[in-house]
């Protein structure tokens, strides 16, 4: 069922129900107003009736009968009769056949106040009289016909109200439903025309403050990421494939000259030695690439694992590669602090030989190495004195394949900035970069610790 169709029998059912309990209350507090109020007026009769007659019982029945016709307030099928005490029948206006029946209701009256009751369509009160110290027993009956005609007009009136409502309920639900979702549609519409050649478009976010807004808003951040995921995709199939190219290109005419031309084993063993060093380019960026995939997949257990262990890991592979060269450590932390976080100890360890790689690689100089942990915060900060990121590359630095202009001859393939990244984000922590060309480069990564309890 289509979300209109939905919101609006949803709306009939509960505007009808609405309508038709209200529809039902006014009939029954009517009912009640009617019935109290013919009450009333048979125990205005009764009174009267216990006044003129009961008062002036020595006066012939001529009386009464004259006194009814008189009577601007005389009720359909009126009957008034009056017992005394020993429940003997002294007045009636009409002949009456139920004089057992009514009989039976005077032990009904316990005390002073009248005692309601309702035979076939009459309804009647039975009320006590005190007249010189003797009892009497008033009966006053009738038929509201007036009072029944009117309930019988109020409900034909209110059933006609609530089917003309019925049918008006159903037209302001389709039509409350259809501005409802009229942002909806409209959204619908907008994104039916984003493609993948025109993911710069965006949807209308209207007035940026109810739900349909916020949905909006949310889907535009997501187009922004999606630009951005295909940007970079476009970007680093077309780096990928020219890193590839390039060292393949190198091996095949390598190769080929070698086949051509090359007569003696000399030759051969150096064009196989340029061979192999091509070889060994295309597996690091290979390595490289399916390394920085495995990261991008977001899979990884966490555990405790200490920062200061992976740091020093990484600190002694780099002075591996780098011989003599200097990589001081400066530990600070607090009483309470430590150097533990939930991660992963191989990545994280990758992670930090990435920075120190390349500090080391466009450096000759001192790098130094800090680790602070502070309110359950643990920084790394590494720092080299070497030639620096230009402004223009800076916003490209954590791209994966994108290299700096000036570093030209230094080996690399631009990935472990990007691995790194990807990295300390699996672990929720940042990454920041400060440089200055010829002044040297400041990385700082900041991770979320463990608190220590006891």
């Amino acid at each position: 069922m289509l979300i209109r169709n939905r919101l609006t029998l949803i709306f009939t059912l509960l505007a009808t129900a609405i309508q038709v309990t209200l529809s039902l209350l006014v009939w029954y507090f009517y009912s009640l107003y009617r019935r109290e109020e013919f009450y009333s007026r048979l125990e205005s009769k009764a009174h009267v009736a216990g006044r003129v007659l009961i008062s002036r019982r020595h006066l012939h029945d001529d009386f009464f009968k004259n006194m009814v016709r008189t009577d601007l307030l005389t009720i359909v099928e009126e009957q008034i009769s009056i017992f005394d005490s020993r429940q003997n029948l002294v007045f009636t206006n009409r002949t009456l056949k139920e004089s057992d029946y009514y009989k039976e209701k005077i032990p009904l009256v316990t005390d002073e106040s009248p005692f309601e009751f309702r035979s076939g369509h009459l309804e009647s009160i039975l009320m006590p009289y005190r007249d010189r110290g003797q009892l009497f027993y008033i009966f006053a009956s009738g038929y509201d016909r007036i009072g029944f005609a009117k309930l019988g007009t109020l409900q034909q009136i209110l059933l006609l109200a609530n089917l003309l409502g019925f049918t008006l309920i159903v037209l302001a639900g389709w039509y409350f439903s259809g501005r409802v979702l009229k942002p909806i549609s409209q959204i619908v519409e907008e994104v039916e025309q984003i493609t993948a050649k025109q993911l710069h478009k965006r949807v209308h976010e209207g007035n940026r403050r109810d739900e349909i807004a916020q949905l909006a808003m949310t889907f535009n951040q997501m187009l922004f990421r999606l630009e951005d995921a295909f940007v970079s995709q476009r970007s680093f199939v077309s780096h990928a494939s020219h890193e590839l190219r390039t060292p393949l290109t190198n091996i095949l005419g390598t190769l080929q000259t070698s086949l051509r031309y090359d007569k003696n084993p000399a030759d051969w063993r150096d064009s196989m030695e340029v061979s192999v060093e091509e070889l060994k380019k295309v597996i690091g960026l290979t390595n490289s690439l399916l390394g920085l995939a495995k990261v991008t997949d977001g899979t990884l257990a966490l555990v405790p694992v200490q920062v200061d262990d992976c740091l020093l890991t990484a600190i002694g592979q780099v002075q591996t590669r780098y011989p003599g060269r200097s990589l001081p450590l400066q530990f600070s932390a607090g009483e309470e602090d430590s150097f533990t976080v939930r991660g992963n100890a191989t990545l994280l360890t990758t992670a930090f030989l990435n920075v120190l790689d390349n500090a080391c690689k466009y450096s000759d100089e001192a790098v130094s190495v800090q680790l602070q942990s502070r309110d359950a915060e643990i920084t790394v900060i590494v720092t080299d004195r070497g030639r620096g990121v230009e402004e223009a590359d800076a916003a490209h630095i954590l791209d994966p394949l994108y290299r700096g202009k000036n570093v030209d001859g230094v080996p690399g393939f631009g990935i472990g900035l990007a691995v790194t990244q990807k990295i300390i984000e699996l672990h929720q922590g940042t990454t920041r970069f400060t440089s200055r060309v010829n002044q040297g480069t400041t990385v700082i990564i900041q991770l979320p610790g463990v608190m220590l309890i006891g």
